[in-house]
Order: C-alpha cells, then sequence, then structure tokens
C-alpha cells in the first residue's frame, strides 16, 4: 500500500482554508450580535429613562394639584441625579362657557422636565398639565 503525499497535502491544506473560513464567520456572526445587544442595551435605557421622567412629571403634577393653598406662580425643582430639572408654572385659566360666561376659580398646573445642552442651553424633554377648581380643595 502506497499513500500519495500530493494528495494528502492537499486535504491538509483545504482543512485549514475550512477552519479559517469557519473562524472568519464566527467573528462576523459574534461582531454582529454584539451590535445588536449594543443596540438593544441603548434602547433599554432610553426607554427607562423616558418612563423615570414620565412618573416624575405625573408625582410632581399631583403633588403640586392637591395643595389646599395653592396660588399662581412658578415653582422650580432641583435638577436629578441625571441633571434634568423640572418647573411648575400655576397660572389662573378662565375659560369661557358655551353661553359666553367666564368660568371662574380654575387654575392652570403645567409641569416641564428640561434638560440642560451646555452654553446655558436647555432641552424641553417633557410636559404635563392639568387644571384644578380652586374651591375643591380649600378647607
Amino acid at each position: 500500500m502506497k499513500l500519495d503525499i500530493r494528495s494528502r497535502s492537499g486535504w491538509s491544506a483545504f482543512s485549514l482554508l475550512e477552519v479559517v473560513l469557519a473562524l472568519a464567520l464566527f467573528g462576523l456572526a459574534a461582531v454582529g450580535l454584539m451590535g445588536a445587544l449594543n443596540q438593544v442595551s441603548r434602547f433599554t435605557v432610553d426607554t427607562v429613562d423616558e418612563a423615570w421622567i414620565t412618573e416624575r412629571l405625573r408625582s410632581l403634577l399631583t403633588e403640586i394639584s392637591k395643595n389646599p393653598r395653592l396660588e399662581p406662580g412658578e415653582i422650580k425643582f432641583d435638577p436629578d441625579r441625571n441633571g434634568i430639572g423640572f418647573l411648575a408654572l400655576i397660572e389662573r385659566y378662565e375659560p369661557k362657557s358655551a353661553k359666553g360666561e367666564t368660568l371662574q376659580n380654575l387654575l392652570q398646573i403645567k409641569v416641564t422636565a428640561v434638560r440642560p445642552l451646555g452654553g446655558g442651553r436647555s432641552e424641553v424633554i417633557g410636559e404635563a398639565q392639568t387644571l384644578r377648581y380652586v374651591p375643591l380643595f380649600q378647607q
């Protein structure tokens, strides 16, 4: 029995090529997977931040609207851990009814979330508002 050395070395080279191609394919798949995981994590962080801001706006709006001694004016809240500040604006609101009569004793409460951008500029990233009938919470 004789072995042909040339044919055997050809098979070895082919096996080496298969291994190199398999490693290249695995590398591409791994890079693609890492990119996808990175996008998912960024989306998750953004969603959690947005939900937190929405809940904070709702909480502040509820807290302010239940104050029995609420007066028109402006309330500033300290920035949170992410630098997002909240501003509440309370104004008298006097809409007209269908008969043309002015509706009295209403306050409009607007809470705004603001993120500083640098250079003295800022960006409004959320807003919530409601109306309050003043005598409702007075004792």
